[in-house]
């Protein structure tokens, strides 16, 4: 199995990509380091990568990208160009988007959204109108590359990160190391399911699509 990249968050280190086959492993030893940093601090602060950086991945290799960003994330991406939302991994840069997607027999509708920093990525039933997310993942996007923050599953949620200060202070803003777990073998999951079930084929209608804007 390829080793997986490594993002610093705060004083810890966490796997951005969780592993398939023992997902435990990839916070083993982090968690500790995490509160461990925590406890010194008084706080638990954590941050994401430089401007700089995050840019930079936007002009490596693809195959090379792929090793460093969420496999849900990858999915999304692919399924965005399928169906005409972006061209390139760049374009998610240019602003909110979205797109709503349909399958026959399917009764919910698999739903992409950019909305301010977060994005949303999930399949949604709808009652009276009214969108229930069955499951959706939220997403932080900082320069193009894409943090775990939640997850939706009806009237439930599990927190993975959230903002102590003003929400985009990301020196406050706080991780959950046992629930960043769990999102990343939900979506790990989530994103293997999409690919299953060809979201990018002919029988698929786009029932709504807003493209990005400069």
């Amino acid at each position: 199995m390829a080793e997986r990249p490594e993002i610093k968050i705060g004083q810890a280190r966490v796997n951005i990509q969780s592993s398939a086959e023992n997902p435990e492993e990839t916070y083993e030893g982090k968690a500790e380091e995490q509160e461990k940093s925590g406890k010194e601090s008084g706080t638990q602060y954590t941050g994401v990568p430089s401007e700089e950086f995050c840019t930079a991945c936007m002009d490596i290799p693809e195959e090379q990208r792929k090793g460093m960003i969420l496999e849900i994330q990858q999915v999304a991406e692919r399924l965005l160009k399928a169906h005409g939302v972006i061209n390139e991994p760049r374009d998610l840069l240019k602003g909110e988007w979205f797109l709503k997607l349909q399958k026959p027999k399917f009764e919910k509708k698999l739903v992409f959204a950019k909305s301010g920093e977060e994005v949303f990525v999930g399949f949604y039933s709808y009652q009276e109108e009214t969108p229930v997310p069955d499951p959706n993942f939220v997403l932080l996007s900082q320069y193009g590359v894409w943090y775990p923050q939640r997850i939706e599953e009806k009237f439930e949620e599990t927190v993975v990160s959230f903002f102590t200060g003003a929400y985009g202070d990301y020196d406050f803003l706080n991780i959950v190391p046992e629930n960043v777990e769990k999102f990343q073998a939900f979506q790990h999951d989530f994103a293997k399911m999409l690919e299953d079930q060809g979201w990018d084929g002919q029988d698929v209608e786009v029932v709504e699509k807003i493209m990005p804007k400069d």
